[in-house]
């Protein structure tokens, strides 16, 4: 499986703060070189857009699988995440 980035994604992650952005992306990394990322990903059916949302320390990304394309929509601390 392989990422691609929604055009909110870039915003979402220049908000947070430095040590965040570096967890972010050694998660992200870790996550692509898995042999199956949805096994660390928990399904969300409830939500509109998003069908899995995973877990990086206090924040959630939420993504939208795509055979086997994994589009990220929101990076988002877990208190705002769900709110739209």
């Amino acid at each position: 499986m392989y990422f691609t980035f929604s055009e909110s994604v870039l915003k979402d992650v220049k908000k947070l703060p430095k040590p965040s952005q570096k967890r972010l992306k050694n998660k992200l990394q870790y996550w692509q070189n898995a042999l199956d990322t949805l096994a660390f990903a928990k399904a969300i059916p409830q939500h509109k857009e998003a069908t899995h949302r995973l877990r990086a320390g206090a924040y959630r990304v939420l993504v939208k699988q795509i055979g086997q394309e994994l589009r990220i929509l929101r990076i988002r601390h877990r208190k705002d995440v769900y709110k739209d």
